[in-house]
């Protein structure tokens, strides 16, 4: 390979080096973007209770049983400052089907330990939850 083919080899990489670099940052900006937009707009949690014995967290939500499939699960992740609520469900959330009533449920969590001062965190949003008074 003579100099100038070997100057142009090396200039052609590093050209598809930067395109591959500035593609990766393109698309995990976007990814973040995209999540952190769409968690904004769908808490699934409403209303938010803490049993008086400090252990048990309850949620209010809606669910509509032909559209959503399965009832809805409450997830704990914990850590020694913070309980991050997720609320699962069976299937992809979908639009409540026509002339179907949805209904208004109540799903509820244990922890492995009182929650104390920890933060309670909504996992779609990322907000702190403040549970109610019962």
């Amino acid at each position: 390979m003579d100099p100038g083919q070997r100057k142009r080899a090396i200039r052609a990489l590093w050209i598809v080096g930067a395109v591959a670099v500035i593609a990766v940052v393109v698309t995990a900006w976007w990814r973040w973007d995209y999540r952190n937009h769409h968690a904004r707009h769908t808490s699934l949690i409403d209303k938010v209770w803490l049993s008086d014995d400090d252990r048990t967290v309850s949620v209010e939500t809606s669910w509509y049983p032909h559209c959503d499939g399965a009832r809805p699960q409450l997830v704990a992740q914990e850590s020694s400052g913070t309980v991050i609520l997720r609320l699962e469900r069976g299937m992809e959330l979908k639009v409540p089907c026509d002339n179907e009533a949805g209904s208004i449920n109540q799903v509820s969590v244990t922890l492995h330990s009182t929650l104390g001062s920890r933060r309670l965190v909504d996992a779609s949003t990322g907000w702190d939850l403040k549970p109610s008074p019962r």
